[in-house]
C-alpha cells in the first residue's frame, strides 16, 4: 500500500471515532441541558422569593401615604454692609453698632414631606416645614395634587397637622414607639431635595435604631428636641415630616432633624416618637390648637441640701417651687419634696423629668412618688391648661402687637432672661407687627431710641412716631426691626 493510502485509513478511523463520541455526547445532552436549566430556574425562584423581604413589604405598604409638601413661606431675613465677605470680624465687633443689621420679610419656596394618617385627608408633618406659610400644596405619589390648610401647629414639639379635602385616601398605620429596641431595623421615607429628582414617589432608606431618648439642640433654629429616636437611616433635606417605619410597616416615628456638618446625611438622624405624635394629633383634632399645659412644678438637681447630706443619698429630683393654684399645688406637692418616680419611671436626673414633661399635654395624668422627710408620699393630678394672669386684659396693643408687663407667669412661660420690661404676648394676623415678623416671647427693649420699661412706655413710643425703630431680644439675640407705617 502506498503511504497516501495509510494516511487516508488513519483519517477515516479518526473521523469514525469522533462521530461515535459526538453521537454519545448529543444523545445525553438533552437530559443534562434540562437538568441544568431546571437548577437555574429553581435558584432564580429562591432569589426572587428572598428579594421580597420584610423591608420591601414595609416600603410597599407605607409609600402610597407619603406625600410631598411644597410651601410658600414668608421669612424675616437680614442684611448689613458688614455681612460682606470683605468685612472681617474686627469690623463687625467694633463697628456693628454703626451699621446695624436691617431685617425685612421675603417670600421663599421650601419643600418637605408629610404622612397621610386618615382616609379623610389629615396629614402630619413638622412645624418647621409650614412655618409662616402663605400657601401649602401637597402631591401624592400617584401625582394627585391638593391645596392644604393648617389645623394646628406646635412649635415646642415641631409638629403640624394639615388637612386636604378628599376621601378614601391611602393612609399609614401608626404603631407603638414604646416598644422600640436599639438595633432593630427601621425604614425612613421622604422626598429629599424635593422634585429635583423629577419623581413624586418617596425615597426609601434603611438603617437601625441607634439610640432612644436623645435630646438635641438645633444648630439652625432656636429649637430643642427632647426624647428623640436616633437612627442611621439616611435623612436628607426634604425628608422632614416623613415617617420612620419598622419592618412590620408600622410608623414608629416622624423624621425631624439631622446632625450634619455639610448639610447632608452623616448617619445621625432624629425622629419624633410616634406615641408623642399621636398625642399631638388627638389634641389638634379635638381643639384645633395645642393648649399650653400647666404642671406648676419647678425642679432642679439634688445638691448639697441638708436633707440630702443627712440621708447620704442624692437620688430623685428636688422640687424648687410650686405655683399657687396649680393642680400640683392642690394635690399637696410642696417645696423641698423629692420626686423619686413619675408615671412609673425612676427619676435620677433633671433630664429624666424634662424628658417626661416635655411631652405632657393638657388632660394627662401625672403620678408622682415623692420623698418627704422620712416618708414616701404618692400623689396624682391632671395637667391643666395654662391661663394668663388676670391683668393680661389690660395689655397694650399697637400695630397689632400686644405687650404685657413681665410677671412671674410670663417670665416662666417664655423662658425670659428679663424680670422687668414688656414682652410680646400676641401678634394679630396680617398686622404691621406680623408683617415685620414679631412673635410672642419677644422682649421689647427700645422703640425709636426710647428705653421701654413698662407697657405705658411702649404705648407712648409707638404713638409718637410714624417710621419706628424697634429693638427686641429674642432668646438672647438682639434684633433691630424697622416698621414703616
Amino acid at each position: 500500500m502506498k503511504k497516501r493510502d495509510y494516511i487516508l485509513i488513519v483519517v477515516g478511523i479518526a473521523i469514525g471515532l469522533g462521530a461515535v463520541y459526538l453521537y454519545g455526547r448529543f444523545r445525553h445532552r438533552p437530559d443534562n441541558f434540562y437538568y441544568e436549566n431546571a437548577r437555574l430556574v429553581s435558584l432564580t425562584d429562591d432569589i426572587s422569593t428572598g428579594r421580597a423581604n420584610a423591608i420591601v413589604v414595609a416600603a410597599q405598604k407605607v409609600s402610597p401615604s407619603v406625600v410631598s409638601i411644597t410651601v410658600v413661606q414668608t421669612k424675616v431675613v437680614s442684611t448689613s454692609p458688614l455681612r460682606s465677605p470683605f468685612a472681617d470680624d474686627f469690623f463687625r465687633d467694633f463697628f456693628g453698632d454703626f451699621f446695624p443689621e436691617r431685617y425685612y420679610r421675603q417670600q421663599i419656596r421650601s419643600l418637605g414631606t408629610g404622612l397621610i394618617i386618615s382616609p379623610d385627608g389629615y396629614v402630619v408633618t413638622n412645624e418647621h416645614v409650614t412655618t409662616n406659610a402663605t400657601q401649602i400644596n401637597i402631591t401624592l405619589p400617584d401625582g394627585r395634587q391638593y391645596e392644604a390648610r393648617i389645623i394646628a401647629g406646635d412649635v415646642v414639639h415641631d409638629l403640624a397637622l394639615l388637612k386636604i379635602e378628599d376621601n378614601d385616601l391611602p393612609y399609614a398605620e401608626l404603631g407603638n414607639s414604646d416598644g422600640l429596641m436599639i438595633g432593630e431595623w427601621v425604614v425612613a421615607f421622604g422626598n429629599p431635595f424635593g422634585f429635583l429628582l423629577e419623581d413624586t414617589r418617596p425615597t426609601v432608606t434603611v438603617g437601625v435604631v441607634s439610640a432612644l431618648g436623645r435630646s438635641i439642640k438645633s444648630t439652625r433654629e432656636d429649637r430643642v428636641y427632647k426624647n428623640m429616636i436616633q437612627t442611621d437611616a439616611a435623612i436628607n433635606p426634604g425628608n422632614s415630616g416623613g415617617p420612620l417605619v419598622n419592618v412590620l410597616g408600622e410608623v414608629v416615628g416622624l423624621n425631624t432633624a439631622i446632625f450634619t456638618s455639610g448639610g447632608g446625611s452623616e448617619g445621625i438622624g432624629f425622629a419624633r416618637p410616634i406615641n408623642d405624635v399621636k398625642k399631638f394629633i388627638n389634641e389638634a383634632r379635638q381643639h384645633g390648637k395645642v393648649r399650653v399645659p400647666w404642671i406648676g412644678l419647678w425642679t432642679k438637681e439634688v445638691g448639697d441640701e441638708a436633707s440630702v447630706v443627712s440621708s447620704g443619698e442624692r437620688r430623685g429630683i428636688l422640687i424648687d417651687g410650686v405655683d399657687e393654684g396649680s393642680a400640683a399645688h392642690k394635690a399637696g406637692v410642696k417645696d423641698g419634696d423629692r420626686i423619686l418616680a413619675a408615671n412609673d419611671r425612676v427619676m435620677q436626673r433633671i433630664t429624666d423629668w424634662n424628658r417626661l414633661v416635655s411631652n405632657a399635654y393638657v388632660g394627662d395624668r401625672l403620678r408622682l412618688s415623692i420623698e418627704r422627710g422620712n416618708d414616701t408620699v404618692n400623689v396624682e393630678f391632671i395637667v391643666e391648661e395654662f391661663r394668663e394672669a388676670n391683668g393680661l386684659e389690660t395689655r397694650v396693643v399697637a400695630y397689632g402687637i400686644h405687650v404685657q408687663d413681665i410677671d412671674r407667669n410670663l417670665y416662666r412661660k417664655y423662658g425670659l432672661s428679663y424680670v422687668e420690661g414688656v414682652v410680646v404676648t400676641k401678634v394679630d394676623s396680617k398686622s404691621a407687627g406680623d408683617r415685620l415678623g414679631i412673635v410672642p416671647g419677644d422682649v421689647v427693649l427700645m422703640v425709636s431710641n426710647m428705653r421701654i420699661r413698662k407697657k405705658s412706655d411702649f404705648q407712648r413710643a409707638m404713638r409718637a412716631q410714624r417710621d419706628i425703630n424697634i429693638i427686641i431680644d429674642r432668646n438672647g439675640r438682639i434684633i433691630q426691626l424697622y416698621l414703616g407705617v
